[in-house]
C-alpha cells in the first residue's frame, strides 16, 4: 500500500481502488466511442430512413446530447 502526503494529511491508495477507478475510465471511454460512431450512423442516414424505425432529426439531436453517464 502507497501513502501520499498532501497538505498536512495522509492518503492512502489500495491498489483495487486504483483498478476500480481506471476501469470506470475505461468504461466512460468505451461508452464515448460508441455514442461517437452511433452519432456518425445516425447522422449519414436520410430522412426516410429514420422514418422507418420513427425518429426525427430533433429527437436524435437531443438522445446525442445527453452526457455519458445518462442512459
Amino acid at each position: 500500500m502507497s501513502t501520499i502526503w498532501s497538505a498536512g494529511w495522509r492518503h492512502s491508495f489500495r491498489p483495487a481502488r486504483i483498478v476500480s477507478i481506471w476501469r470506470k475510465l475505461a468504461e466512460i471511454i468505451r461508452l464515448r466511442r460508441e455514442r461517437a460512431r452511433i452519432h456518425c450512423q445516425l447522422a449519414a442516414m436520410s430522412e426516410r430512413e429514420l422514418l422507418d424505425f420513427g425518429m426525427t432529426r430533433s429527437e436524435i439531436a437531443y438522445e446525442l446530447k445527453k452526457p455519458v453517464r445518462r442512459k
